[in-house]
């Protein structure tokens, strides 16, 4: 299992209709819809506090399906994944292990036993497009997180390599562009953190 470095840059938008139809018009392919219910955790406490580091512990149940075949069954997956703190100040750019895993119950009462503390649930609603730009397959989501009412675009790549990185984000602000989403409309926080931010404003 290698570590592999999420190049990830996500922005608010207001008009989900309306870039849907510009990723339609980018020949942008849409995959698949997904629902995912992200539970996080801290760890035990006298030990460092993920919160303060910038790192993400999180247990993940995907449900995919199809928004425009209904017929289409749903397909259930579970995955535990730690993120590293970001490694810049423009984007979401971090380290990240991902693993499939056949029962999250279990490994839920796993985490808690070894005094692991479960601190929220995040959903999202999400549809995932393919886009081929510039000689890369990048992957855009249009997610909706109901908790904040709000609507995001999210474009990722994946690398092996810090050497990478600066431009695969380059690549990803330039396919932005076609959007007419700008550099500057980059939200760093994670969708937890605005969650955070939203409960203690209220």
């Amino acid at each position: 299992m290698s570590i592999m470095i999420e190049v990830e840059i996500k922005v608010k938008i207001s008009d989900p209709i309306l870039i849907r139809k510009k990723f339609e018009d980018f020949n942008g392919v849409y995959k698949l819809s997904l629902q995912h219910e992200d539970t996080y955790f801290n760890m035990p406490k006298g030990l460092r506090n993920f919160k303060q580091t910038d790192e993400a512990l999180r247990l993940r149940k995907s449900i995919e399906f199809d928004r425009v075949n209904k017929e289409l069954a749903q397909k259930i997956n579970y995955f535990i994944t730690y993120k590293g703190k970001k490694i810049d100040k423009t984007t979401k750019t971090r380290e990240e292990i991902e693993v499939k895993i056949d029962e999250i119950e279990d490994m839920k009462n796993l985490l808690k036993l070894l005094g692991f503390r479960e601190v929220f649930t995040v959903i999202k609603e999400r549809e995932l497009y393919d886009f081929k730009f510039k000689n890369t397959r990048i992957e855009a989501l249009i997610d909706y997180i109901p908790i904040l009412e709000q609507y995001f675009v999210e474009v990722e790549l994946i690398t092996e390599s810090y050497k990478s990185v600066d431009e695969n984000k380059k690549l990803l602000f330039q396919f932005l562009e076609n959007f007419g989403i700008k550099k500057q409309e980059s939200v760093r926080l994670s969708y937890l953190e605005l969650i955070v931010e939203k409960i203690m404003d209220e």
